[in-house]
């Protein structure tokens, strides 16, 4: 990853080893890990959602922005993201 900035060129998405699914009764995303499953709070499963390899961060940001255009996100979501890279939920894909 030397000479990328994953915040700024990378673009984030589900590990093959993790599956984001809902669960109808408790009513919330559950991302399911080989042996545990983890349930996410509604912001968490929302960032997920988005995490598809396609986008950028900018572009999430941005998605997300428009959706909640009063929030400042970019901290935050580039804070969640860094933890769910560290928790081996998400990884990052770089453009060539």
């Amino acid at each position: 990853m030397s000479g990328h900035d994953p915040t700024q060129d990378g673009r984030p998405k589900l590990r093959a080893s993790v599956k984001m699914r809902y669960d109808p009764v408790r009513k919330r995303f559950v991302l399911l890990l080989p042996e545990k499953a983890v349930l996410l709070s509604e912001t968490a499963a929302e960032i997920l959602q988005l995490c598809d390899g396609g986008s950028t961060v900018a572009e999430l940001i941005a998605d997300l922005e428009r959706k909640y255009p009063t929030a400042e996100l970019r901290a935050d979501v580039v804070e969640f993201l860094a933890q769910a890279v560290s928790k081996r939920w998400v990884e990052w894909v770089l453009p060539a």
